[in-house]
């Protein structure tokens, strides 16, 4: 579904930096450039791998195309998401995107390619510690947030107004993307489980590699993990509780 693909690619690279980059402008307190600087490296990143896969199970919607969104998303963002932050804040920051592009290549699509190979071998062997494989991934997940977390706390500590405007960033640009890939869906007719995939995948934000570019490339930006950690966490609650909606309209039809 190449149409589908292209929808979700449209609000991944194209429609949250764009929305991000005007609310950043609203909320941004005077005086603090790093503010921008932080919502658009959030802004910039792939679809969510796992937890949009993950939700989109649960409601019934169409997974394979959901694992589809995710890694051509993934796979896409060594090129777009240096590219997304040269042109909304390389004139504020020096960037050095070969080298951003070469290491998000080891650190991204490198593992995906070396466990796509090493799952053919092993799958059959592994499926006795199966449970304790699928627990991996959360609490590496959990290893990112505290890291996020533990980066950004000298930064704002007693500094509560900072925390609060990247909230409502984050919640504000979720609800916009929500809304948009639910109207999009509807407006090109697409099914109701594609549609379900289209909506997860083209509205959430991976952290992991947010986090890596913080630490490697932006690591004078205190705040830069923040948005990444408080938009996630708003993506899983949210997406949670839309998931009975999609899954009574999944089933329906």
């Amino acid at each position: 579904n190449l149409g589908a693909i292209g929808l979700v690619l449209l609000s991944t690279y194209c429609v949250a930096p764009l929305v991000a980059y005007g609310l950043a402008v609203v909320f941004q307190p005077e005086g603090n450039a790093h503010f921008l600087i932080a919502v658009m490296i959030m802004a910039a990143q792939a679809s969510s791998l796992a937890s949009a896969l993950a939700l989109t199970v649960l409601a019934r919607g169409n997974q394979e195309i959901a694992l589809i969104f995710t890694l051509i998303s993934s796979s896409l963002t060594v090129v777009l998401t240096p590219f997304i932050l040269q042109l909304s804040v390389g004139a504020e920051v020096e960037l050095r995107v070969g080298s951003m592009i070469l290491k998000m290549l080891l650190v991204v699509i490198l593992p995906v390619m070396l466990g796509q190979v090493l799952r053919r071998f092993l799958w059959n062997k592994v499926q006795q510690f199966i449970q304790g494989i699928r627990l991996v991934p959360q609490l590496i997940i959990l290893v990112f947030m505290y890291t996020g977390f533990s980066v950004a706390t000298g930064k704002i500590q007693g500094n509560s107004e900072i925390v609060l405007r990247i909230f409502l960033v984050s919640a504000l640009l979720h609800a916009i993307l929500l809304g948009w890939n639910f109207c999009v869906s509807l407006l090109f007719r697409l099914d109701s489980g594609t549609g379900t995939a289209l909506v997860f995948s083209g509205s959430q934000k991976t952290l992991p590699n947010g986090i890596y570019l913080c630490e490697e490339f932006f690591r004078h930006i205190q705040i830069g993990p923040l948005p990444l950690v408080i938009y996630h966490l708003i993506q899983l609650v949210v997406d949670t509780f839309l998931v009975p909606f999609f899954e009574r309209r999944n089933t329906r039809n």
